[in-house]
């Protein structure tokens, strides 16, 4: 099913549509930390993970000009914690479109409770950077909590002192609870190793039987097969 969003289309991404999904989350970082070294490979991966299908675990939102403006998807590996990513273009904030995503998301996330373990906890997580005041603010509202913090680190292993890595960069996660934030001082920059990113991670427990606001509450046009 595609959806039309005030002249915006919700579609299924399609393998051609790499590069504009890349560029869209470039765009995103760049605007909220300064800086971007995600590639089409990294997104590549995520597409081809294991479990993830392109078809039904994933949307993109296009606009009546044919640019790519926002992205979602949700992946889990068990069933009981299940990752969300939505990203939309700086440009086109304010318009509804990051609360469709998270609501398209939420949708395919409660399908996967039929086939988590019977009377576990199931819980949707999402990551957002923690400069992204609105995302936030939208997590929030929509009854998502705050559990955990993180810094994604890399370490640029042109600089080893004995030359046994090949130049490149390789990325690494630090994670601290959020009540233990308080204690935690920001890692120190030194030669090699740097900082990327700071993310809060939010979460919410999904429960059988709870349903959400349909997306034709929305400001919806129109919706087509």
């Amino acid at each position: 099913m595609a959806i039309l969003l005030q002249n915006l289309l919700a579609r299924a991404p399609r393998l051609n549509d790499l590069r504009d999904v890349t560029r869209l989350l470039i765009a995103c970082d760049i605007i909220e930390d300064g800086m971007s070294d995600y590639t089409e490979e990294e997104l590549l991966a995520d597409w081809q993970r294991p479990g993830f299908n392109l078809d039904t675990d994933a949307w993109v939102i296009i606009t009546n000009k044919g640019q790519l403006v926002g992205f979602a998807y949700v992946w889990s590996c068990d069933y009981t914690q299940i990752n969300m990513r939505i990203r939309v273009h700086p440009e086109f904030l304010g318009r509804g479109i990051g609360t469709l995503l998270l609501r398209l998301a939420e949708h395919r996330a409660r399908q996967f409770l039929r086939k988590a373990p019977v009377g576990l906890r199931v819980v949707l997580h999402s990551a957002v950077s923690s400069g992204n005041q609105d995302a936030k603010d939208l997590l929030e509202q929509e009854g998502y909590t705050p559990v955990r913090q993180f810094w994604r680190m890399m370490i640029d292993t042109d600089e080893s002192a004995d030359g046994s890595f090949q130049p490149g960069k390789l990325k690494f996660d630090l994670y601290a609870e959020m009540q233990q934030l308080t204690a935690l001082a920001q890692p120190q920059q030194r030669t090699g190793i740097y900082i990327a990113r700071q993310y809060d991670i939010y979460e919410k427990e999904l429960r059988a039987g709870e349903v959400l606001p349909t997306t034709l509450e929305l400001p919806i046009q129109s919706v087509y097969s």
